[in-house]
């Protein structure tokens, strides 16, 4: 906004005084040269940013957790564990390529919709109008100005007809703006790029461009600095970190238990660095990024594109949404809601009688012809044109008009001339005084002061419920721009109406803990006529004005919330939102009229605009929450499970359950597949209240627990049945047993947490019977049992390891589990973390 400001300082007579020429040598008349064009275009041309395949896989690669499994895989590499160095590569090959493609997935929707967004400028060059890319236009140029154009620069009026601005979109302003050459504020004679005219006609003098203008300026300002780190991804760095010595204390603990029983060193050491090694879950980042890749995916197909994967965690923390009105609880587009006289109103334009009828005929006269040029450019007219055609008016409306006196601000009203009668509609403080006779019970009578009280208390009452109203009268006079004598005939209402999915979306946020506050710059009395309609006032809800939250105005109101413990979702689709949206914990963009700054620096686009969409959002946030606690549940617990099989035969003084390459096939059957099924399911219920707000819970106590019952169901049935086999059959039958248990027990617990959240999913059914098959496959292949040192059981030993998978389920479903204290393991004061 520097140069723009540097312009203003030139006053406008100062600025007229050089005309024909302007400072930047445009002539007014005939526009800029090419060559001068080509020449500013050097020096202004706005640099655009391209999306680095690299530098995403970088970022990626700087992940802690990533980090942390390179070591693993060097310290593998380094005791000659080659086959845990592959499946950690293949983890961490797998987990980079799913954040990159889900960014680069991100990145070309973005794309999309900027290309869908483009624009094009009418630019008076040598003395011609020219079509130009926005992107093309430099200071000095003259942009011409008309309907349905959108803005390519900022620019000074210097001529004007009727023109208005719609600047929602920069400074969330409802109502158009009126655009003059000269005005008492620098706003009337400014006009923004990305905004949009509505009406009338000008001509405007560029000033600034790129970087250097309003939208610019905000784009540059919240241009992002590097990637921030997943609070998951933290959260489960610690758990890894905290999970290593555990592992080192167990391969200790193998390796002292069987010095103590006489076992040699060579081959303790060999199985207590393969037991350390293999007990760290390499699958747990994956499983994190499969488990957001799949919401995410989920989540396009409902009109939600995910742009950073770690907004997803946050969607399901969620508790504060604020949503902006318009566009998101409302339709975003002006219908006619009702036709009044003082004392009736007609909501069904179908079930209209003969007097209402000509209200709202008089209302479309008063308004372009459907099929003039530029009849859809004023919301208002539209929205009483197509209200007159669905009354079944349509013939009436093309007749063709004498004389007309479009809508100008100033004036506040719309004069057309049909077959020598004048039809007027405009605000009804304009109409009133103008007008000397009404329309009642059908009845054409003088228009008295206790009349005039009640059609301006009926004005009121409609514009308290959220409408916005409008007089309509005739008359036989000939003056269009200053009507006089004028008869009223009744009111019409225009409304953004609610969307038919917004009510029930709000209910089903607050049964679920979910507070919403819509944002708007509607009067008090429109807002609590919306919110009212919407649900948001049932209860202890209420309508706050900015004199009655000034205490927030220091600072974003999310940032205040936040302050509080809130974890807040913001939506916008301006550029003035975009601050909001960098700032929210979840910055939500309505994609359809959304500007692209705020696209960018959303974490979710919404491309149907709909708040119930934003709903089902925070259904599969919390929904990835429980999905992520039980496959953590089930890959920690296993590999804690198959920790506890060896480390607790060591204490017995038995023989090592597992060798070293089984270890390592035990964990290439159970580690990644089954977890990630569970890691996809859907969520089982669509109510959001059916789904708890875990969030950073998720990870303590109930993780906690679980983990427990997981390992226990693990280690107890595949320890006793390995013991057992062992005193009754010998070392090579027992290993056997104890191999198929470890992996049984944890398929068994699978389906039945895959059971627990929508039924047996095909996913979830589908990776324990691959896995099952891989376990088939080491024992009934000649090669593979070889390989692994494996004989087959008995059909006793299967009903011993069928017993166990049993056994399993029954110890994983049982709740009064003691407490046992690992929170070092994920953290304590669970309930302020930062996840």
């Amino acid at each position: 906004m520097a140069t723009l400001t540097q312009s203003n300082k030139c006053s406008l007579c100062t600025t007229r005084g050089r005309h024909p020429s302007t400072p930047w040598g445009t002539y007014s008349a005939r526009g800029k040269g090419a060559r001068g064009h080509w020449q500013r275009r050097q020096r202004t041309a706005p640099k655009t940013k391209n999306h680095h395949l690299f530098k995403a896989v970088l970022d990626q690669v700087h992940s802690p957790l990533i980090t942390i499994l390179a070591v693993g895989a060097g310290l593998s590499l380094l005791f000659g564990s080659v086959g845990d160095v592959v499946i950690i590569g293949g983890t961490i090959l797998a987990s980079v390529v799913i954040s990159v493609w889900q960014d680069q997935k991100a990145f070309q929707v973005s794309v999309a919709l900027r290309q869908v967004s483009s624009y094009h400028a009418r630019v008076m060059r040598d003395n011609q109008v020219t079509m130009t890319p926005a992107a093309e236009v430099v200071p000095g140029d003259v942009l011409l100005l008309a309907p349905g154009d959108k803005i390519a620069a900022d620019a000074r009026v210097i001529s004007s007809q009727g023109l208005e601005v719609d600047e929602a979109a920069l400074t969330g302003e409802s109502l158009p703006v009126s655009k003059v050459p000269a005005g008492k504020h620098e706003t009337n004679h400014i006009v923004l790029e990305g905004t949009d005219v509505t009406t009338g006609t000008g001509q405007a003098l560029v000033v600034a461009v790129g970087q250097q203008t309003r939208m610019g300026a905000t784009r540059s300002a919240l241009a992002e600095n590097g990637t921030e780190a997943s609070p998951l991804g933290v959260r489960l760095s610690r758990m890894l970190r905290a999970l290593i010595p555990l592992s080192i204390a167990g391969g200790v603990s193998v390796v002292g238990a069987g010095l103590f029983w006489g076992q040699t060193l060579t081959s303790l050491l060999a199985l207590g660095i393969t037991v350390a090694l293999a007990s760290v879950p390499e699958g747990l980042p994956l499983l994190a990024k499969v488990g957001e890749a799949g919401v995410a995916r989920r989540l396009s197909d409902k009109r939600a594109v995910v742009r950073r994967l770690s907004a997803i965690e946050a969607l399901g923390r969620v508790d504060v949404a604020c949503a902006d009105k318009t566009g998101t609880m409302t339709r975003g587009r002006l219908q006619l809601s009702l036709v009044a006289t003082i004392d009736h109103e007609v909501k069904d334009l179908h079930a209209l009688s003969p007097q209402f009828r000509q209200i709202l005929l008089a209302a479309a006269l008063a308004s372009p012809a459907p099929d003039a040029p530029g009849a859809e450019s004023h919301p208002t007219d539209f929205a009483i044109i197509q209200g007159a055609l669905a009354a079944g008016l349509d013939q009436q409306l093309h007749v063709p008009r004498d004389a007309e006196f479009p809508f100008d601000p100033a004036r506040g009203f719309h004069a057309t001339r049909v077959q020598e009668i004048l039809y007027v509609k405009g605000a009804p403080e304009v109409l009133l005084p103008r007008s000397c006779w009404v329309i009642h019970n059908g009845e054409k009578r003088s228009l008295d002061d206790a009349t005039r009280h009640a059609f301006t208390q009926r004005t009121l009452h409609f514009a308290e419920r959220g409408l916005r109203v409008l007089a309509v009268a005739q008359s036989n006079g000939t003056l269009l721009d200053d009507p006089q004598d004028l008869t009223l005939l009744g009111i019409v209402g225009i409304s953004d109406p609610l969307r038919d999915t917004v009510h029930a979306a709000i209910q089903r946020c607050h049964e679920a803990g979910v507070r919403v506050i819509m944002i708007t710059g509607d009067h008090p009395s429109t807002a609590g006529a919306i919110a009212q309609e919407a649900g948001l006032l049932n209860g202890e809800g209420e309508v706050l004005t900015a004199s009655q939250i000034v205490e927030l105005q220091n600072g974003e109101l999310d940032e205040c919330l936040q302050r509080r413990g809130h974890t807040v979702a913001m939506t916008g689709d301006g550029v003035n939102d975009a601050p909001a949206l960098r700032l929210a914990d979840v910055g939500v963009a309505m994609g359809k009229g959304s500007t692209e700054v705020a696209r960018q620096t959303a974490d979710v686009v919404i491309t149907d605009d709909d708040f119930s969409t934003l709903v089902e959002a925070f259904v599969e946030g919390r929904s990835f929450w429980r999905n992520i606690r039980r496959a953590l549940a089930l890959l920690l617990g296993g590999n804690l499970g198959e920790l506890g099989l060896i480390v607790g035969a060591s204490f017995f003084g038995a023989s090592a359950p597992l060798t070293t390459r089984q270890i390592l096939a035990v964990n290439a059957i159970t580690d990644i597949l089954p977890a990630l099924a569970v890691a996809l399911q859907q969520p089982a219920h669509r109510n959001l209240a059916d789904l708890s707000r875990e969030g950073a819970s998720a990870l303590g106590t109930p993780l906690r627990n679980e983990i427990l019952r997981r390992a226990m169901a693990t280690t107890l049935p595949s320890l006793a049945s390995y013991l057992f086999i062992l005193a009754t059959r010998g070392v090579a039958e027992a290993r056997a047993v104890a191999f198929a248990s470890v992996v049984i027990t944890q398929l068994a617990q699978t389906l039945d947490a895959g059971r627990a959240e929508a039924g047996l999913t095909n996913a979830v059914f589908g990776a324990v019977i691959g896995s099952f098959g891989i376990l088939a496959a080491a024992f009934f292949i000649p090669v593979l049992r070889e390989f692994l040192s494996l004989v087959l059981p008995t059909p006793f030993s299967w009903m011993l390891i069928g017993g166990s998978a049993l056994l399993a389920v029954l110890i994983g479903r049982w709740r009064p589990m003691p407490t046992i204290a690992l929170s070092h393991l994920f953290g304590t004061k669970v309930a302020q973390s930062s996840v």
